[in-house]
Protein backbone atom coordinates (compact mmCIF):
# COMPACT_ATOMS: atom_id res chain seq x y z
CA UNK A 1 0.00 0.00 0.00
CA UNK A 2 0.85 3.87 -0.74
CA UNK A 3 -0.06 6.76 1.27
CA UNK A 4 0.95 9.15 3.63
CA UNK A 5 2.96 7.46 7.22
CA UNK A 6 2.51 7.96 10.93
CA UNK A 7 6.45 7.35 12.13
CA UNK A 8 7.78 6.58 15.54
CA UNK A 9 9.80 9.32 17.12
CA UNK A 10 12.07 6.61 19.22
CA UNK A 11 12.69 4.01 16.09
CA UNK A 12 12.58 3.35 12.62
CA UNK A 13 9.24 2.30 12.78
CA UNK A 14 5.91 3.38 10.64
CA UNK A 15 2.61 2.93 9.96
CA UNK A 16 -0.33 3.68 7.34
CA UNK A 17 -2.59 6.83 8.92
CA UNK A 18 -5.65 5.53 10.35
CA UNK A 19 -6.44 2.75 12.48
CA UNK A 20 -6.40 0.28 9.97
CA UNK A 21 -2.23 -0.47 10.62
CA UNK A 22 -1.71 1.22 13.35
CA UNK A 23 -0.38 -1.05 16.15
CA UNK A 24 -2.95 -0.74 19.19
CA UNK A 25 -1.17 1.15 22.34
CA UNK A 26 0.69 3.46 20.07
CA UNK A 27 0.69 7.18 21.47
CA UNK A 28 -0.63 9.67 19.06
CA UNK A 29 1.48 12.83 19.14
CA UNK A 30 0.46 14.65 15.84
CA UNK A 31 -1.06 13.31 12.54
CA UNK A 32 2.37 11.98 11.61
CA UNK A 33 4.09 11.63 15.01
CA UNK A 34 3.43 8.57 17.37
CA UNK A 35 5.44 6.51 20.19
CA UNK A 36 5.60 3.01 19.17
CA UNK A 37 4.47 0.17 20.78
CA UNK A 38 8.32 -0.95 20.89
CA UNK A 39 8.56 0.81 24.04
CA UNK A 40 6.43 -0.24 26.48
CA UNK A 41 8.21 -0.34 29.61
CA UNK A 42 6.69 -2.32 32.27
CA UNK A 43 6.37 -0.54 35.30
CA UNK A 44 8.05 -2.88 38.47
CA UNK A 45 5.34 -4.36 40.66
CA UNK A 46 2.72 -3.52 38.98
CA UNK A 47 1.77 -7.33 38.01
CA UNK A 48 -0.83 -6.22 34.90
CA UNK A 49 2.20 -5.57 32.99
CA UNK A 50 4.29 -8.62 33.43
CA UNK A 51 4.64 -11.35 30.61
CA UNK A 52 2.56 -14.65 30.49
CA UNK A 53 2.73 -17.43 28.26
CA UNK A 54 0.01 -20.40 27.72
CA UNK A 55 0.47 -23.50 29.17
CA UNK A 56 -0.35 -25.43 25.68
CA UNK A 57 1.18 -25.60 22.15
CA UNK A 58 -0.45 -23.24 19.70
CA UNK A 59 0.24 -26.30 16.99
CA UNK A 60 -1.09 -29.46 19.00
CA UNK A 61 -3.14 -28.15 22.02
CA UNK A 62 -0.91 -29.98 24.21
CA UNK A 63 1.12 -29.02 27.05
CA UNK A 64 4.55 -30.13 28.70
CA UNK A 65 7.90 -28.94 27.63
CA UNK A 66 6.88 -25.69 25.81
CA UNK A 67 8.93 -23.10 23.87
CA UNK A 68 7.71 -19.73 25.19
CA UNK A 69 7.72 -16.51 23.43
CA UNK A 70 9.17 -13.80 25.17
CA UNK A 71 7.13 -10.54 23.73
CA UNK A 72 3.50 -12.41 23.31
CA UNK A 73 1.75 -15.67 25.52
CA UNK A 74 2.61 -17.94 22.16
CA UNK A 75 4.17 -21.35 23.63
CA UNK A 76 4.93 -24.18 20.91
CA UNK A 77 6.64 -27.72 21.25
CA UNK A 78 9.82 -27.75 19.57
CA UNK A 79 9.05 -31.15 17.90
CA UNK A 80 5.88 -29.02 16.32
CA UNK A 81 8.10 -26.57 14.80
CA UNK A 82 10.94 -29.00 13.71
CA UNK A 83 13.38 -27.52 15.77
CA UNK A 84 15.70 -27.73 18.83
CA UNK A 85 15.25 -26.02 21.78
CA UNK A 86 17.10 -22.62 21.61
CA UNK A 87 19.68 -21.10 24.16
CA UNK A 88 18.32 -18.39 25.22
CA UNK A 89 15.79 -15.93 24.35
CA UNK A 90 13.55 -16.93 21.59
CA UNK A 91 10.53 -14.83 19.60
CA UNK A 92 7.88 -16.33 17.48
CA UNK A 93 7.53 -15.80 14.14
CA UNK A 94 4.60 -13.43 14.38
CA UNK A 95 6.66 -11.23 16.61
CA UNK A 96 9.75 -11.38 14.71
CA UNK A 97 7.66 -10.34 11.91
CA UNK A 98 6.22 -7.30 13.72
CA UNK A 99 2.80 -8.47 13.87
CA UNK A 100 1.07 -6.60 16.34
CA UNK A 101 -2.82 -6.66 18.14
CA UNK A 102 -5.01 -3.87 16.52
CA UNK A 103 -7.73 -1.61 17.56
CA UNK A 104 -11.13 -4.08 16.48
CA UNK A 105 -8.97 -7.68 16.86
CA UNK A 106 -10.79 -9.83 19.00
CA UNK A 107 -8.25 -11.39 21.14
CA UNK A 108 -7.86 -13.41 24.28
CA UNK A 109 -6.79 -12.01 27.51
CA UNK A 110 -5.25 -12.94 30.45
CA UNK A 111 -6.08 -10.49 33.66
CA UNK A 112 -5.10 -11.79 37.46
CA UNK A 113 -5.76 -15.17 38.53
CA UNK A 114 -8.88 -15.47 35.83
CA UNK A 115 -8.64 -17.37 32.90
CA UNK A 116 -7.98 -16.48 29.43
CA UNK A 117 -11.21 -14.25 28.50
CA UNK A 118 -12.30 -13.42 24.97
CA UNK A 119 -12.28 -9.30 24.51
CA UNK A 120 -12.23 -6.62 21.99
CA UNK A 121 -9.35 -3.75 21.48
CA UNK A 122 -11.15 -0.53 21.36
CA UNK A 123 -9.79 2.11 20.50
CA UNK A 124 -9.17 4.96 23.69
CA UNK A 125 -11.54 7.46 22.08
CA UNK A 126 -14.24 4.97 22.12
CA UNK A 127 -14.40 4.36 25.30
CA UNK A 128 -15.92 5.70 28.60
CA UNK A 129 -14.29 9.06 29.55
CA UNK A 130 -13.54 7.07 33.51
CA UNK A 131 -11.64 4.18 31.87
CA UNK A 132 -9.73 6.49 29.62
CA UNK A 133 -8.47 8.28 32.59
CA UNK A 134 -7.16 5.08 34.28
CA UNK A 135 -3.37 4.19 35.00
CA UNK A 136 -1.60 3.62 31.26
CA UNK A 137 1.71 3.75 29.64
CA UNK A 138 2.56 2.92 26.02
CA UNK A 139 1.93 0.60 24.60
CA UNK A 140 -1.37 -0.40 26.46
CA UNK A 141 -4.59 -0.60 25.15
CA UNK A 142 -8.05 -0.51 26.43
CA UNK A 143 -9.81 -4.14 25.98
CA UNK A 144 -13.51 -4.65 26.34
CA UNK A 145 -14.18 -7.51 27.93
CA UNK A 146 -17.32 -9.99 25.93
CA UNK A 147 -19.74 -11.11 29.04
CA UNK A 148 -18.80 -9.11 31.74
CA UNK A 149 -18.79 -5.97 29.35
CA UNK A 150 -16.05 -4.05 31.63
CA UNK A 151 -12.59 -2.41 30.54
CA UNK A 152 -9.25 -2.77 31.36
CA UNK A 153 -5.74 -1.73 29.93
CA UNK A 154 -2.99 -4.12 28.76
CA UNK A 155 -0.46 -4.72 26.70
CA UNK A 156 0.71 -7.35 24.29
CA UNK A 157 2.53 -9.60 26.67
CA UNK A 158 -0.78 -10.72 27.92
CA UNK A 159 -2.99 -10.96 24.53
CA UNK A 160 -3.67 -13.38 21.14
CA UNK A 161 -5.39 -13.77 18.50
CA UNK A 162 -9.20 -14.95 18.72
CA UNK A 163 -9.25 -17.62 16.15
CA UNK A 164 -12.83 -18.79 14.87
CA UNK A 165 -14.16 -21.98 16.65
CA UNK A 166 -12.06 -21.16 19.95
CA UNK A 167 -13.90 -22.16 22.87
CA UNK A 168 -11.46 -21.65 25.91
CA UNK A 169 -11.43 -24.03 28.66
CA UNK A 170 -14.41 -25.87 30.51
CA UNK A 171 -16.59 -23.97 32.35
CA UNK A 172 -19.46 -24.44 34.75
CA UNK A 173 -23.25 -23.80 34.09
CA UNK A 174 -23.83 -21.03 36.86
CA UNK A 175 -22.41 -18.12 38.40
CA UNK A 176 -18.91 -16.92 36.31
CA UNK A 177 -19.16 -20.01 33.64
CA UNK A 178 -22.21 -18.69 32.94
CA UNK A 179 -20.86 -15.58 32.34
CA UNK A 180 -17.75 -17.00 30.28
CA UNK A 181 -20.66 -19.22 28.08
CA UNK A 182 -22.48 -15.55 27.16
CA UNK A 183 -18.75 -14.31 26.42
CA UNK A 184 -18.06 -16.77 24.11
CA UNK A 185 -20.86 -16.45 22.09
CA UNK A 186 -20.50 -12.82 22.26
CA UNK A 187 -17.23 -13.24 20.79
CA UNK A 188 -18.11 -15.87 18.42
CA UNK A 189 -21.14 -13.08 16.72
CA UNK A 190 -18.63 -10.30 16.79
CA UNK A 191 -15.81 -11.82 15.12
CA UNK A 192 -18.02 -12.64 12.66
CA UNK A 193 -19.62 -9.37 12.42
CA UNK A 194 -15.95 -7.63 11.62
CA UNK A 195 -14.93 -10.46 9.37
CA UNK A 196 -17.82 -9.81 7.33
CA UNK A 197 -17.59 -5.49 8.13
CA UNK A 198 -13.61 -6.46 6.42
CA UNK A 199 -14.38 -8.67 3.77
CA UNK A 200 -17.30 -6.14 2.68
CA UNK A 201 -14.61 -2.96 2.73
CA UNK A 202 -12.06 -5.70 0.85
CA UNK A 203 -14.59 -6.26 -2.29
CA UNK A 204 -15.60 -3.01 -2.74
CA UNK A 205 -11.86 -2.18 -3.12
CA UNK A 206 -11.12 -4.63 -5.42
CA UNK A 207 -14.24 -3.32 -7.28
CA UNK A 208 -12.92 0.23 -7.58
CA UNK A 209 -11.19 1.24 -11.06
CA UNK A 210 -7.37 1.42 -10.78
CA UNK A 211 -5.69 4.65 -11.24
CA UNK A 212 -5.63 6.19 -14.63
CA UNK A 213 -2.70 5.42 -16.82
CA UNK A 214 -2.04 6.05 -20.69
CA UNK A 215 -2.23 3.22 -22.82
CA UNK A 216 1.03 2.84 -25.25
CA UNK A 217 1.96 0.45 -27.36
CA UNK A 218 5.95 1.20 -27.82
CA UNK A 219 7.99 2.09 -25.53
CA UNK A 220 8.49 6.03 -24.74
CA UNK A 221 12.41 7.36 -24.19
CA UNK A 222 12.85 10.05 -22.15
CA UNK A 223 15.90 12.13 -21.51
CA UNK A 224 19.12 11.21 -22.74
CA UNK A 225 17.99 7.64 -23.21
CA UNK A 226 18.49 6.10 -27.06
CA UNK A 227 16.17 3.71 -28.38
CA UNK A 228 18.32 1.28 -30.48
CA UNK A 229 17.02 -0.37 -33.82
CA UNK A 230 18.31 -3.05 -35.65
CA UNK A 231 19.01 -3.14 -39.33
CA UNK A 232 16.93 -5.37 -41.10
CA UNK A 233 19.89 -7.08 -42.83
CA UNK A 234 21.36 -8.33 -39.25
CA UNK A 235 18.24 -10.39 -38.16
CA UNK A 236 19.33 -13.84 -38.36
CA UNK A 237 17.61 -15.96 -40.57
CA UNK A 238 15.83 -19.41 -39.80
CA UNK A 239 16.10 -22.31 -42.17
CA UNK A 240 12.19 -23.06 -41.63
CA UNK A 241 10.12 -24.05 -44.85
CA UNK A 242 6.39 -22.59 -45.57
CA UNK A 243 5.63 -26.16 -46.00
CA UNK A 244 5.69 -27.42 -42.71
CA UNK A 245 2.69 -27.35 -41.05
CA UNK A 246 3.36 -24.82 -38.35
CA UNK A 247 6.23 -22.77 -39.11
CA UNK A 248 8.64 -21.44 -36.54
CA UNK A 249 6.09 -22.94 -34.06
CA UNK A 250 6.93 -24.23 -30.64
CA UNK A 251 7.38 -28.04 -31.48
CA UNK A 252 9.20 -26.56 -35.06
CA UNK A 253 13.54 -26.28 -34.80
CA UNK A 254 13.07 -23.17 -35.44
CA UNK A 255 17.06 -21.86 -34.58
CA UNK A 256 15.33 -17.93 -34.07
CA UNK A 257 12.95 -19.39 -31.30
CA UNK A 258 15.85 -22.16 -29.54
CA UNK A 259 18.35 -18.35 -29.68
CA UNK A 260 15.12 -16.78 -27.93
CA UNK A 261 14.53 -14.37 -30.95
CA UNK A 262 11.65 -13.46 -32.75
CA UNK A 263 11.78 -13.66 -36.19
CA UNK A 264 10.95 -10.72 -38.70
CA UNK A 265 8.47 -10.67 -41.14
CA UNK A 266 10.64 -8.75 -43.95
CA UNK A 267 13.00 -11.93 -43.20
CA UNK A 268 11.66 -15.00 -42.12
CA UNK A 269 11.16 -17.34 -45.29
CA UNK A 270 7.59 -18.04 -44.14
CA UNK A 271 6.04 -14.17 -43.89
CA UNK A 272 2.75 -14.13 -42.43
CA UNK A 273 2.26 -18.08 -41.56
CA UNK A 274 5.57 -17.38 -39.02
CA UNK A 275 4.47 -18.73 -35.69
CA UNK A 276 7.48 -16.48 -34.25
CA UNK A 277 6.09 -13.08 -34.25
CA UNK A 278 4.11 -12.69 -31.30
CA UNK A 279 5.67 -9.58 -30.38
CA UNK A 280 4.88 -7.92 -33.71
CA UNK A 281 1.51 -9.37 -34.17
CA UNK A 282 0.94 -8.44 -29.66
CA UNK A 283 -0.86 -11.99 -29.51
CA UNK A 284 -1.84 -11.22 -26.12
CA UNK A 285 -4.07 -13.74 -23.92
CA UNK A 286 -6.71 -12.00 -22.66
CA UNK A 287 -6.01 -10.40 -19.07
CA UNK A 288 -7.56 -8.13 -16.67
CA UNK A 289 -6.68 -5.94 -14.00
CA UNK A 290 -7.38 -6.54 -10.50
CA UNK A 291 -6.67 -5.20 -6.93
CA UNK A 292 -4.59 -7.31 -4.89
CA UNK A 293 -4.28 -7.65 -1.18
CA UNK A 294 -1.40 -4.95 0.28
CA UNK A 295 0.67 -4.93 -3.40
CA UNK A 296 -2.11 -2.55 -5.31
CA UNK A 297 -3.17 -3.30 -8.75
CA UNK A 298 -2.10 -6.13 -10.59
CA UNK A 299 -2.89 -7.91 -14.22
CA UNK A 300 -3.97 -11.94 -14.46
CA UNK A 301 -4.81 -13.71 -17.37
CA UNK A 302 -8.18 -15.18 -18.02
CA UNK A 303 -6.80 -18.77 -19.52
CA UNK A 304 -4.22 -21.12 -18.49
CA UNK A 305 -1.06 -20.28 -19.83
CA UNK A 306 1.52 -23.18 -21.26
CA UNK A 307 5.33 -23.43 -20.23
CA UNK A 308 7.34 -21.55 -22.93
CA UNK A 309 4.22 -19.92 -24.78
CA UNK A 310 4.38 -15.93 -24.47
CA UNK A 311 2.45 -14.01 -22.26
CA UNK A 312 2.47 -10.26 -22.58
CA UNK A 313 5.13 -7.46 -24.22
CA UNK A 314 6.60 -5.33 -21.32
CA UNK A 315 6.13 -1.34 -22.18
CA UNK A 316 6.82 1.89 -20.39
CA UNK A 317 8.60 4.55 -20.19
CA UNK A 318 12.92 4.57 -20.93
CA UNK A 319 14.44 6.69 -18.30
CA UNK A 320 18.07 7.19 -17.53
CA UNK A 321 19.97 7.19 -14.43
CA UNK A 322 19.12 11.04 -13.60
CA UNK A 323 15.66 10.90 -13.87
CA UNK A 324 15.74 6.99 -12.36
CA UNK A 325 17.68 8.96 -8.83
CA UNK A 326 14.93 12.14 -9.15
CA UNK A 327 12.19 9.77 -9.39
CA UNK A 328 12.96 7.39 -6.47
CA UNK A 329 13.39 10.48 -4.43
CA UNK A 330 10.03 11.75 -5.22
CA UNK A 331 8.82 8.47 -4.01
CA UNK A 332 10.36 8.55 -1.04
CA UNK A 333 9.04 11.95 0.01
CA UNK A 334 6.02 11.49 -1.31
CA UNK A 335 5.55 7.73 0.80
CA UNK A 336 4.68 5.68 -2.64
CA UNK A 337 6.58 2.28 -1.67
CA UNK A 338 5.32 0.64 -4.83
CA UNK A 339 7.59 0.87 -7.39
CA UNK A 340 10.32 -0.92 -9.10
CA UNK A 341 13.15 -0.04 -11.35
CA UNK A 342 13.96 -2.42 -14.54
CA UNK A 343 17.56 -1.57 -16.13
CA UNK A 344 17.57 -3.04 -19.86
CA UNK A 345 21.17 -1.82 -20.43
CA UNK A 346 23.44 0.82 -19.00
CA UNK A 347 21.79 3.33 -20.84
CA UNK A 348 18.24 2.90 -20.12
CA UNK A 349 15.61 2.03 -17.08
CA UNK A 350 11.88 1.17 -17.15
CA UNK A 351 10.50 2.53 -14.36
CA UNK A 352 7.17 1.59 -13.20
CA UNK A 353 4.96 2.34 -10.07
CA UNK A 354 1.69 1.02 -8.75
CA UNK A 355 0.11 4.23 -7.91
CA UNK A 356 1.18 6.66 -10.77
CA UNK A 357 2.11 10.11 -10.66
CA UNK A 358 0.81 12.63 -13.04
CA UNK A 359 4.12 12.38 -15.34
CA UNK A 360 4.93 8.75 -14.88
CA UNK A 361 1.21 7.31 -16.25
CA UNK A 362 2.54 5.25 -19.53
CA UNK A 363 2.66 1.86 -18.68
CA UNK A 364 0.91 -0.46 -20.37
CA UNK A 365 1.27 -3.92 -19.58
CA UNK A 366 3.06 -6.58 -17.07
CA UNK A 367 4.42 -9.70 -17.32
Amino acid sequence: MSGKLMRCLRCPVAYHTGEVCVAAGSEMLTPTTIICTNHFSPKKGYSHHSHVNVSWCFVCSKGGQLLCCESCPAAFHPDCLNIAMPDGSWFCNDCRAGKKPKYKDIIWVKLGNYRWWPAEIHHPRNIPTNIQHLRHEIGEFPVFFFGSKDYFWTHQGRVFPYMEGDRGSRFQKNGIGKVFKNALLEAETRFKEIKMERETKEAQENNRKPPPYKYIKINKPCGRVQVYTADVSEIPKCNCKPTDEKPCGYESECLNRMLMYECHPQVCPNAERCCNQDFTKRHYPETKIIKTAGKGWGLVALRDIKKGEFVNEYIGELIDEEECRSRIKYYQENDITHFYMLTIDKYAILPGVVRYPPWCSTLSSLV
